[in-house]
């Protein structure tokens, strides 16, 4: 009896083993490559970035072979020294400046968003402004109240965005050098001398 509880044990301690060997082995580290291209290694988490950007459905093939691509040519490009290029390096500089703005002017819209209110009065008087201004029946109060709502809020939150750009630009040390910027020629520019290009 106690043998075979031991080799019960046995075999149980086998099972669990080899359960969490097979568990373990399903959990991938973030950084384990899932490709190589020269030198660079293409891990988990890149994949999962770019996976991320692509139409979804795509297979994980298609996906890595999409990635293997998109390095073999930014590894040209550096080879031909294309990263170190003034242009280049500007329109680095002016998406990095896009992206930030961006991505500043949607934390504070939705800030600005959750502290709009409207009232119930405001909803029914837009529905009814609305339904005059309208040639065509619109549909009815209960359908659109959410709609306008939200519509009314984001205006509301427009204006509190308005506003708070306002003071940035009140509160800011501002020179305006207007010799200097009526000295500037652009190339849209109409009647500058050298025609309609301005040179």
């Amino acid at each position: 009896m106690n043998r075979l509880l031991k080799k019960f044990s046995y075999v149980m301690a086998i099972g669990m083993l080899s359960a969490l060997i097979t568990g373990c082995a399903k959990e991938y580290d973030k950084n384990q490559v899932v490709a190589q291209v020269n030198n660079y290694s293409v891990t988990i988490n890149d994949f999962k970035h770019e996976a991320g950007m692509i139409i979804p459905g795509a297979s994980k093939e298609l996906i890595l072979q999409d990635i293997i691509t998109k390095e073999l040519l930014l590894q040209e490009a550096q080879k031909m020294k294309l990263d170190k290029n003034k242009i280049f390096m500007k329109e680095i500089e002016d998406y990095w400046k896009q992206s930030l703005i961006k991505r500043l002017i949607s934390i504070k819209g939705e800030e600005f968003l959750a502290i709009a209110k409207v009232s119930a009065a405001e909803v029914m008087a837009e529905y009814n402004r609305m339904s005059q201004a309208s040639a065509d029946k619109i549909r009815s109060f209960e359908q659109m109240s959410l709609q306008i709502q939200d519509r009314l809020r984001a205006k509301k939150a427009q204006v509190f965005l308005d506003s708070w750009i306002n003071s940035l630009r009140k509160n800011a040390d501002i020179k305006n050098y207007e010799t200097v910027l009526h000295s500037i020629k652009l190339k849209n520019e109409k009647g500058l001398v050298g025609g309609s290009d301005g040179e």
